[in-house]
């Protein structure tokens, strides 16, 4: 999810000459990752953001191991086990 963003290029000759080299400073990668932070919080009833985008980031990341052929621990048959092949 990344777009590209060139206004900071009409103020870059004055932060490299205020901060040095521009591979030192560049964040546009990381901001763009705060629209993610906005849509995880977009059904909180915003009394704990933080806990509800953490549930949500775990929520998606199990998901993600889980399709990806990723191994948990089944409590009721004490074995490992991993997704199916049709997954």
């Amino acid at each position: 999810i990344t777009k590209p963003k060139f206004h900071f290029l009409v103020h870059l000759p004055a932060y490299i000459h205020c901060f040095g080299p521009v591979i030192l400073f560049l964040t546009e990668h990381y901001e763009s990752f705060n629209h993610i932070f906005w849509l995880s919080s977009i059904h909180s009833n915003w009394q704990s953001p933080s806990h509800n985008s953490c549930k949500t980031f775990a929520a998606q990341d199990a998901v993600k191991h889980v399709a990806l052929g990723g191994f948990w621990y089944d409590a009721e048959k004490k074995t490992w086990r991993s997704a199916g092949h049709g997954v």
